[in-house]
């Protein structure tokens, strides 16, 4: 590491080179799921293109890993890594393709924007590779966005599908950010150029105008010249060890079964 580097901890660092690195792994494995059965050729071919995108950039971050702490031994190479730290509801595939769109739209779009503000970060590795990312993933977004408007116009039972959809992933893909205050040190150390909480606004300055225009029955609004949540996020649920979202209660107190990453 670069001696800017060590303003920040190594293991702050190597966790958040462990969370880019096994939510691109697991998004590419779902979306190459799609690859034979999305619902036209052209998502079928974008599907391949996407999930080849999102596991070269998975496969280029994990060597960081055993350069920032070489006795993890197995934890640094996705074959053999047991700790994942992905979003919990990428641990199972979609659904369906409204799981995909949902995906497309939430996931990568927020993946995008901690490239974003990691592509002048004073950690080289992630500097160079954020910008490598960042090339590819305009297709992404403009995919994403292209279809959730299509699901919208097309109204009725595939129109409350894509709002459910991602209705089920939106509390989790917020938080993922962080909780207030515990990525600053990041942003003072000159990893990111954003907080958490700094974070979470640009995400909804990305997401709330193409969600608004669609008219979902979502947590957000706009505001003057920004967007912001119309319901608090449930950090009770939220695990730090893992970054990921405990299911909510159903029931008599009973959670929603989750099956581990495979």
């Amino acid at each position: 590491m670069s001696e800017t580097t060590t303003q920040a901890p190594t293991e702050a660092i190597f966790a958040l080179m462990a969370r880019l690195a096994d939510n691109k792994y697991f998004l590419g494995r779902r979306y190459a799921e799609w690859c034979s059965s999305a619902p036209t050729l052209e998502s079928s071919v974008a599907a391949a293109a996407m999930a080849q995108d999102e596991l070269g950039h998975a496969r280029a971050i994990y060597p960081v890993l055993k350069t920032l702490n070489p006795s993890a031994g197995a934890e640094t190479d996705p074959e053999t890594r047991t700790a994942f730290t992905a979003l919990a509801c990428l641990s199972d595939p979609f659904g369906g393709w409204e799981d995909f769109v949902a995906a497309n739209v939430l996931i990568d779009n927020a993946l995008t924007l901690v490239f974003e503000a990691g592509k002048d970060s004073t950690f080289e590795p992630l500097a160079g590779r954020s910008r490598k990312v960042l090339q590819e993933e305009r297709m992404h977004a403009q995919h994403g966005e292209g279809w959730v408007r299509r699901m919208a116009r097309e109204g009725g039972a595939a129109r409350e599908a894509q709002q459910q959809a991602l209705r089920r992933v939106w509390d989790e893909v917020f938080c993922w950010f962080g909780p207030t205050g515990e990525g600053d040190s990041l942003k003072t150390a000159g990893m990111l150029d954003a907080t958490p909480d700094e974070l979470r606004a640009r995400f909804l300055a990305v997401i709330g105008p193409m969600l608004g225009t669609v008219g979902f029955d979502l947590p957000l609004r706009r505001v003057g010249d920004h967007w912001e949540l119309t319901e608090p996020l449930p950090w009770d649920r939220w695990d730090a060890a893992t970054y990921q979202l405990a299911p909510a209660k159903t029931g008599k107190g009973k959670q929603r079964r989750k099956e581990s990453h495979a």
